[in-house]
């Protein structure tokens, strides 16, 4: 930095008083860039006077959220422009403001988003400058997600508010203190409990969220290394897919990334790879059978994480590049699936983090943040072998069918990196695309690439020759612009204006003459731009063409005049783009050309003027927009001279039909005049001339033409505009041997020395409008007026005129001042109503009529008269009213510009920059037309962003538009609508003005003013986002409703459909609103601070006095709240029961009082009677409303129950033993017959957790339970000792009427087929028990009773709801209570499992895992009762009932009753062998449920439940009788080719003896075989469901399964064998299980039955395939899993030699074997074995075929390997083959089959794969594809 730099800046700081943080650098750019210091520091102080105000205050609304709003507007508009002080100021007030207890959503949400955008800049703040504590954070969280009140639906908030939390803690985790992470720790690690997944998926998800993992590294011992290895091992033994996994996922990617180089990931990394695979559920099964356990990883975690592993010395890019292999084939245009929208984004993602790194590591910046150390450090090489290993993929993705946009933007950032190895493959593309006429999609693909690689393209790095390629292809791409091809021509349009952009469009062909230091590549590129005036005017050629074809046909005639087709306004927008694209860049001399060639078709031709002369139109601005001096000179006298000749006699005014030339004249004139408004003045005197003429034209489209002149000159003359969007700042003109333009090709533009030229209007400007508004708005407006006093008569389209000419007076606004009035005083508020709008002088002056009043004033005035003169006589006139709307629009929301514009104007930048921008430098190093625009953007964010005050002339627009949103033509209302509702948006608070008026028309009648009535309803509906009806403001509240619901009924549909609408967005919309709030003390310290720092906020400090008035305010307004609420329930429930109300209505009105619950203020009695008679309304939809209300007033009347804190030690004696599972400390909690409570005094001792994840990881800090049932709330408590509402519950559940009638509906099915079990019907029973204990018992147990022997399915439904709440319900009674209900109930249940049914059996699973998720002793009735003898001797359909029952109970608990599961395998065992399928596929399941708890974690304990190895051991011998029946029986059908050794004579002995064997053993064998169903059951749902996915002790099984999957006699068995395998090698594998695996695998390999050897070969590839980095972690593994395919490449049976080969194919497919080089040696040796006469058929003979079709299986294995590509030594071995075709058999079916696969895979690009053949190897191929003739 030079010493004039440090002055400026020093200078600046002293001016503005601080130092700023970042300020927005294109504020410096703005002409009037001098004023924003000033105005900045002003708002500054505003913003920090009325926020600290507002909250010293305690004024949550308007003020906080007010003001928080524009706190976000000011940095959005300057950047952080305030000092540091401020920042940090602003961040704590924030912080306080955002973890107020109790605050509502919405105040959330907003302070929230206001703290992510002041935390979002992390490197300007460090944590040693910034703490903040992460609990109240937590608790705020907890608060908004907990599964408590948010879950039942009574705390409500929006969707969107979970995702905000998640960004703000992200974003405020950096700045927690350094023991934040331990405390974090011993919050959640107790909930780590992997058998409870609801709380372990909550757990990690919060510590994912809340730990710091950025800590530097001399911290890491407080940090991350608490964790890391604890978390991955319990990732790794709960491996197989647990539903917290991406949670996981997300921690290490993001730990990855913030610690690069310090931490040791490479034990881990081949895991990690493969459960990436895996994740990606590609098509890889086992006889075609997909697992549906799939991982749910995001792609961009793995991608993260992936990218911060690499370099370094890492691993992790040799198992990138076997990754990225694996997944290839995946990406080709002929695969189409689901996986694709996964593997797209891998792609896409992967180069963009690397870049991101990369960019980190050379280009950023040093902060605070941790460097990375230079050991880690990305080398050249990394660059390159990341490149190299991500290209064939993106290449092979280039033509898919989806996913173009992530190709291009992997391409982008990979030709970024390298672009001499990405760019010439996509140039080659391109041009062999650009030769074949037939693939139209690869051209635009290729196209589309070409766009994504342009920059580095052209600006030449690494790779010299790509810019020589610029020109050949804008050449060649023109014939694109084909109006036959709508999608090719808009991609065409892309690729030239992008690259237009980057090249200075000059001919420097005689370069050479002037510069001898010319590189090859740079005299090429000088002697094309020779073509550059030949490229614009062919260009401009086809552009023409593609107009002259685009004329609006007259078949079109049905379409509405006006409208255009949507795909005409793109091509409209495309090709003016386009057009000012290249014109932007070219030379004066080209320029010129093109201007000429512009001309002579402008003046040869007449266009009609829909489409067609829109479109030249356009082209004609493109020209006046580059360099409007000379196209105004060449175009304006002659259109001018044209129109004024064509409307010399009067006759033509009064023409209904004009001439099509005076049209297209006029309309090229109203766009030509749409330039920079310093060459529009000498031309203003005869546009006025023309103007006069034809402003008042009959003909609509005559006049419409010429009022857009008139709109183009004013805006064109008062706006501010850059003068150039050039690629470079200095001029294209300057002699070449001064200036060679080539070196500015792709230059970047550079934000700090830009030397932007604005066009900024003078007097003369503000004169000649004057003048202008002066003639043509006074007379308009007198017309207007005479019309509106019925002195003048005025047509219809008289009056369109008119208001058409008023309208393009308005193209001036930023000419014309706001009328100067005191604003509305909207909210009670204790700050003054002020604008936030920065006062900038832009420009020479303002514009007033010629009296000097305010134009805008005058024109609201008259057209609002007008509006009710047209709405009294001309409702019918639509059109008027359409030009009302966009009147009413330009005067209350569009200031300055069109709004819509200005949005749309981002969006186009976003789009632009994405495509341009260089990532890997960043630092704002873009083109200068895109910095341009981008400053541009500023310009009109600081004109549009600003917040006006509502006065009453904004009032006055916004009733009118009010009305017009209730108008009988739905197009006007919908138009309105769209209007007011961004009036509503855009004035806090406006909608009080609306209120009364919707409330007048509300009580209108509807039928009689349906259209008003529906328009009222469509108002209440919007803003989509923030609708009407669900506004924060009780007063609206308690006024709106009641109307709503008291309004009278209307049956026509539209009304009936807006009504439901109302309901539901009031149900979505409506959030909690906190009644009573307190505004805590540190929050006004925060407030205070912002008195202490510079610049001073503009009033001083508020004083004690004010503070202690707020705090009372704050007090009424609590009490104010609370009445108003009061009355709203009042109000609806007296319409309920006094109005004689229509049952929709009703129905509303009930469903408002649901959605009004209150967590925090209970419902009153009257409304509680209300909901509890509902209970037991005739209607269906009532009922279901009043049980969710019934749900929240019981939860309501909830009374708290007391706990208390235990050591867990003192029920252990004292022992204490670490690490997860299974202690001597954690004992007591187990299930235990003996402990079991039988006493009151057992049950009373408070040792009781209900939590089932409590002290299976560790203790808490703090174990609490609850106090013995004694010091519970009483429940026999009298009538009087309850509250009002308390009475009306219990005195409803009293009436056995009631109860009756209730059971009587609960009782009924609702949708045949589609009812489960009711969530809430079970809380609404539960709370009811709960709250009043067992006094309503005797009114329903003789209805349970009666319900469980009903066989109907919803009684039995209804019964296991009741029961499920009773059980649930009596938590915290004491024993005697519990010992009566059990007594009850035990007989129930006994019943019901008797009478379950095939419907119910699901619903009675629910209820007893819902009943028993509780302290299992504490329900040890309700276990001991489903334990005892499930299997008794019932139907089988009863006893897989009891099984699934016992299951669902047991569920909850796992890990404590290993007591229970010890019993019941025990009672199990000799049922394994069941003769029902059923019962022994329950048994299965409920056999894996027992094992669950066997595994062991980090540091941890085994557990004393059943162990999987014993269990195993006990059932191998039952199962070895199948091994001697085995191969026989299984092998008696096979078709092979190839005999084995023993003769004929001897199968048929030994079949002989085997059929004798099997008589003798047949009932043993079968006992074996129903054991082996019942074991694959069990393995089959293990793999499926618990926590690990497969032990080293399943694959004790996997000999025998490999042999059965083929036991024909038994279809059963054979497909439960196959689906175990299928599972089996689909599972994740862990690296110590690996050898088990390959060894069952070889074992098998070399069994006697070919069908086992055959599977397991299959199973080998299915296994590879999902475990494919763990496997190749170890050379080893690599090299047995390839002996074994070889080895079965050389089988007997010829299935398994082809099995064997398919599989090779596959491994050498996915690069799994290292060096093929030498596997391709050993199978020609092996193809060239010597074979004797064919008639010889002995022994020997045989063993030479066998092995010469081995080689010719393995080299056909190398050409399957390769299905879309023909790696070099492919050819040859075709040579190779076509000498085996007359071989013996089976070797030349072997050779053909591979052929024609080969021709099939490679027939799509066979063009350029032909390439690769000699024309010998040519022939050989097609000899051996085509077969030889009969005759030959």
């Amino acid at each position: 930095m030079g010493e004039n730099d440090r002055e400026n800046i020093s200078g600046r700081i002293k001016r503005l008083g601080f130092k700023p943080q970042r300020e927005i650098v294109y504020c410096k750019l703005l002409p009037y860039a001098n004023q924003l210091d000033e105005e900045s520091v002003r708002m500054l102080s505003e913003i920090k006077a009325n926020l600290g105000r507002a909250v010293m205050m305690r004024e949550m609304r308007p003020g906080c959220g007010m003001w928080t709003a524009r706190l976000s507007k000011y940095v959005k508009l300057y950047g952080m422009k305030f000092s540091k002080e401020d920042h940090l100021n602003f961040i704590h007030l924030m912080y306080q403001l955002v973890t107020i207890p109790n605050l509502e959503p919405w105040l959330v949400s907003k302070f929230s988003l206001a703290l992510i955008i002041l935390l979002k800049k992390k490197e300007l703040i460090s944590p040693e400058e910034l703490e903040l504590p992460w609990r109240p954070l937590y608790d705020l969280c907890k608060r908004i997600m907990s599964t408590g009140p948010v879950a039942v639906g009574m705390y409500r908030c929006f969707s969107s508010l979970d995702g905000t939390l998640n960004k703000l803690v992200h974003a405020a985790r950096h700045y927690f203190p350094a023991s934040a992470t331990q405390e974090i720790l011993d919050l959640f690690r107790p909930q780590l409990c992997p058998f409870d997944s609801g709380s372990i998926c909550t757990a990690l998800e919060m510590l994912e969220w809340f730990l710091p993992i950025a800590l530097s590294p001399e911290k890491s011992c407080l940090g991350h290394q608490l964790w890391f290895h604890e978390f991955m091992n319990l990732w790794e033994v709960c491996h197989n897919a647990p539903a917290w996994e991406g949670a996981m996922m997300w921690l290490m990617a993001r730990l990855a990334w913030w610690n690069i180089g310090y931490i040791d990931w490479e034990p881990h990394i081949p895991v990690m790879f493969t459960r990436f695979l895996r994740s990606l559920n590609l098509p890889v099964s086992y006889k075609n059978m997909q697992s549906s356990k799939h991982h749910k990883l995001d792609t961009s975690a793995i991608a993260l994480w992936i990218v911060s592993v690499l370099g370094g010395g890492s691993s992790a890019q040799k198992y990138l590049d076997k990754f990225m292999k694996a997944i290839e084939s995946y990406f080709h245009p002929a695969n189409f699936g689901r996986w694709l929208v996964k593997l797209k984004d891998v792609l896409c993602k992967l180069p963009f983090y690397f870049v991101q790194r990369l960019h980190t590591e050379r280009y950023k910046k040093l902060t605070w943040e941790t460097p990375i150390p230079d050991s880690h450090r990305l080398t050249e090489e990394d660059i390159t072998n990341f490149v190299e290993s991500i290209k064939p993929v993106a290449m092979q993705a280039m033509f898919s069918k989806m996913g173009l946009v992530e190709v291009s933007q992997a391409l982008q950032h990979l030709a970024t990196l390298r672009p001499a190895i990405i760019i010439p493959q996509i140039i080659d593309r391109m041009y062999s695309s650009l030769e074949v006429l037939t693939e139209p999609h690869k051209l635009t693909a290729a196209m589309q690439c070409m766009v994504a690689v342009a920059r580095p393209m052209v600006q030449g790095g690494s790779y010299k020759e790509g810019s020589t390629h610029v020109i050949p292809l804008l050449m060649s791409t023109l014939p694109g612009i084909d109006p036959n091809d709508i999608k090719k021509c808009f991609v065409t349009f892309q690729f030239i204006s992008t690259f237009a952009t980057l090249v200075p469009i000059v001919d420097c062909s005689s370069a050479s003459k002037y510069w001898n230091s010319l590189t090859e590549e740079e005299e090429t590129i000088c002697l094309a731009t020779a073509d550059f005036e030949d490229f614009v005017l062919q260009f401009l050629d086809r552009c023409f063409a593609l107009i002259e074809s685009s004329s609006m046909e007259v078949t079109r005639l049905e379409r509405e005049e006006d409208k255009r087709s949507k795909l005409e306004n793109m091509a409209e927008g495309a090709l003016s783009s386009t057009c000012t694209s290249v014109l932007m860049q070219t030379s004066s001399h080209i320029f010129k050309s093109a201007l000429k060639k512009l001309h002579s078709f402008v003046t040869g031709h007449i266009l009609e003027t829909k489409v067609a002369g829109h479109f030249m139109a356009t082209v004609v601005r493109s020209f006046a927009k580059v360099n409007p001096e000379e196209t105004l000179r060449v175009l304006v006298p002659h259109l001018c001279d044209t129109v004024l000749a064509l409307v010399e006699s009067d006759d033509v005014l009064q023409e209904d039909i004009l001439d099509n030339e005076l049209l297209y004249n006029l309309l090229l004139l109203s766009e030509v005049v749409d330039c920079r408004g310093s060459a529009l003045l000498p031309y203003v005197a005869t546009l006025q001339q023309v103007m006069d003429r034809t402003l008042h034209l009959t003909c609509r489209e005559g006049y419409l033409s010429s009022s857009c002149i008139l709109r183009h000159v004013l805006s064109s003359l008062t706006s501010v505009t850059p003068v150039d969007y050039r690629s470079i700042a200095g001029s294209f003109d300057r002699p070449v041997k001064d200036y060679l333009p080539i070196k500015d090709w792709g230059k970047p533009g550079n934000p700090y020395s830009m030397q932007l030229k604005w066009y900024v209007p003078g007097n003369n400007e503000v004169a000649c409008v004057q003048s202008l508004i002066s003639r043509y708005l006074p007379p308009e407006l007198q017309r207007v007026e005479k019309f509106i006093s019925d002195e003048l008569q005025l047509t219809r389209e008289e009056l369109h005129c008119s208001l058409g000419i008023v309208i393009a007076v308005l193209g001036c606004r930023s000419m014309l001042p706001v009328w100067d009035e005191l604003p509305v005083k909207l909210i009670e508020s204790s700050l003054a109503v002020t604008p936030f709008v920065p006062s900038l002088d832009v420009g020479a002056g303002n514009v007033t009529m010629p009296d000097g009043s305010n134009v805008r004033k005058k024109v609201a005035d008259t057209v609002n008269q007008l509006q009710e003169k047209l709405l009294l006589t001309r409702e019918d006139d639509t059109k008027s009213f359409f030009s009302l709307i966009v009147l009413w629009e330009y005067l209350l929301i569009d200031r300055f510009g069109s709004k819509s514009s200005y949005e749309m104007h981002w969006k186009n930048f976003r789009v632009v920059k994405k495509v341009l921008e260089n990532k890997l430098v960043g630092q704002k190093q873009h083109l200068r037309a895109l910095l341009i625009d981008r400053t541009m953007l500023q310009h009109e964010s600081l004109l549009e962003r600003g917040s006006m005050c509502l006065t009453p002339t904004h009032c006055q627009i916004m009733l009118s538009l009010l009305k017009l949103s209730s108008s009988h033509y739905s197009e006007v209302r919908s138009r309105a609508q769209v209007k007011l509702f961004t009036a509503l948006d855009q004035f806090s608070y406006s909608y009080t003005v609306l209120i009364p008026h919707l409330l007048t028309n509300l009580r209108q009648d509807s039928n009689q003013f349906h259209e008003q009535f529906k328009g009222t309803l469509y108002v209440l509906l919007g803003p989509r986002q923030n609708p009407l009806v669900t506004r924060h403001n009780w007063e609206m509240l308690l006024n709106l409703w009641p109307a709503i619901v008291c309004s009278k009924p209307s049956e026509k549909l539209s009304v009936i459909r807006l009504m439901e609408n109302i309901v539901e967005t009031v149900h979505k919309h409506f959030p909690t609103i906190t009644i009573s709030l307190q505004i805590p003390d540190p929050c006004l310290d925060a407030a205070r601070r912002l008195w202490k720092s510079d610049p001073a906020p503009c009033f001083p400090v508020v004083s004690e006095e004010e503070v202690a008035v707020g705090s009372q305010q704050l007090e009424d307004r609590n009490h104010y709240n609370l009445d108003q609420y009061q009355a709203l329930l009042s109000s609806l429930i007296d319409a309920m029961e006094h109005e004689n109300l229509h049952w929709r209505y009703h129905a509303m009105a009930l469903s408002f009082l649901r959605d009004l619950v209150h967590p925090d203020l209970a419902y009153p009695a009257r409304i509680v009677r209300y909901f509890l008679l509902t209970l037991i309304h005739d209607s269906l939809e009532l009922r279901k409303i009043a049980i969710r209300s019934t749900v929240f007033l019981l939860k309501q009347q909830k009374r708290s129950h007391k706990k208390i804190s235990v050591d867990p030690l003192s029920f252990s004696e004292g022992k204490r033993a670490e690490g997860p599972g299974e202690r001597a400390d954690n004992m007591w909690v187990q299930y235990c017959s003996e402990t079991r409570p039988l006493t009151a005094e057992e049950w009373d001792t408070p040792r009781y957790i209900h939590k089932p994840y409590h002290g299976f990881y560790c203790w808490p800090k703090q174990l609490q339970v609850y106090a013995p049932s004694g010091d519970q709330p009483a429940l026999d408590r009298k009538l009087n000792e309850l509250t009002d509402a308390e009475k009306e519950v219990f005195l409803f559940f009293s009436d056995q009427n009631n109860v009756d009638r209730l059971i009587e509906f609960l009782a009924l099915e609702e949708k045949k087929g589609k009812d489960k079990f009711n969530g809430f019907r079970f809380i609404m029973f539960k709370g009811l028990f709960r709250n009043h204990g067992d006094v309503h018992l005797k009114y329903f147990l003789p209805h349970l009773e009666r319900l469980v022997t009903d066989k109907h399915e919803s009684s039995q439904r209804c019964a296991a709801e009741v029961i499920a709440g009773m059980i649930r319900g009596a938590k915290h009674w004491p024993f005697h209570k519990v010992s009566a209900l059990w007594e009850s109930l035990t007989p129930i249940i006994r019943l019901a499992l008797l009478n379950i049914t095939v419907e119910t059996v699901t619903d009675w699973g629910i209820c007893f895992a819902t009943a028993a998720n509780r302290d299992p002793n504490r329900h040890h009735w309700l276990l001991e009762l489903l334990v005892e003898e499930p299997l008794r001797d019932e139907a089988s359909f009863i006893e897989c009932g009891r099984l699934y029952a016992l299951q669902g109970a047991l569920n909850q608990q796992v890990w404590r009753v290993s007591e229970l599961f010890h019993r019941l395998l025990n009672y199990l065992k000799p049922f394994l062998t069941h003769s029902f399928q059923n019962v022994r596929e329950r048994l299965g399941s409920v056999i894996s449920n027992i094992f669950e708890p066997d595994i062991v974690l980090h540091d941890g304990n085994c557990t004393s439940s059943p162990h999987i190895a014993a269990f195993v051991s006990e059932l191998m011998p039952r199962l070895a009788v199948l091994y001697e029946i085995g191969p026989e029986a299984v092998q008696c059908s096979g078709n092979h080719i190839i005999v084995r050794k023993n003769s004929s004579r001897e199968v048929a002995g030994a079949a002989a003896d085997a059929s004798q064997k099997i008589q003798a053993n047949s009932e043993e064998r079968d006992m074996a075989i129903r054991l082996l169903k019942t074991v694959c059951k069990w393995v089959t749902g293990s793999v499926a469901r618990v926590q690990y996915a497969t032990t080293a002790e399943y694959y004790e099984f996997f000999p025998l399964v490999c042999l059965m999957s083929n036991y024909e006699a038994d279809e059963e068995l054979s497909k439960t064998c196959i689906t175990m395998l299928a599972l089996m090698g689909q599972a994740l594998t862990l690296p110590q299980h690996i050898p088990v695996v390959l060894r069952s695998v070889s074992k098998v390999s070399e069994s006697a039955s070919w069908w086992a050897r055959s599977s397991c070969v299959e199973f080998l590839q299915v296994f590879v395939f999902h475990n494919m980095a763990t496997v190749l972690s170890k050379q080893v593994w690599a090299h047995e899993v390839v002996d074994i395919v070889l080895r079965l490449l050389e089988d007997d049976w010829l299935e398994v030699r082809e099995k064997a080969s398919q599989v090779l194919g596959g491994l050498l497919h996915c690069n799994f074997i290292e060096s093929p080089d030498d596997l391709i040696e050993r199978f020609k040796l092996k193809s060239k074995t010597r074979l004797k006469k064919k008639h010889a058929l002995d022994t020997i003979t045989l063993q030479s075929l066998k092995l010469r079709h081995s080689g010719i299986l393995g080299l056909c294995a190398f050409i399957n390997a390769y299905p879309y590509d023909v790696p070099e030594f492919v050819p040859d071995m075709f040579l190779l083959l076509g000498d085996h075709l007359n071989d013996p058999q089976p070797i030349p079916s072997t050779i053909r089959k591979t052929l024609g696969d080969f021709k099939r895979t490679h027939h799509d690009s066979w063009e350029q794969h032909s390439l690769k053949f000699t024309e010998q190897q040519l022939a050989v191929l097609q000899d051996l594809t085509i077969p030889p003739t009969y005759y030959a």
